[in-house]
């Protein structure tokens, strides 16, 4: 095994992670300026 086949599977692994983050964070927070009446 090459040792860069490990180095982008990790760094795959990571961005993914992060995108799912930022995207998910960032659904909660454009949903929450769209509708500020109905947080609790």
């Amino acid at each position: 095994m090459r040792p860069w086949t490990g180095s982008w599977r990790w760094i795959m692994l990571i961005l993914f992670a992060w995108g799912t983050l930022l995207f998910y964070i960032g659904g909660h927070l454009v949903r929450d300026n769209d509708h500020p009446d109905h947080s609790s």
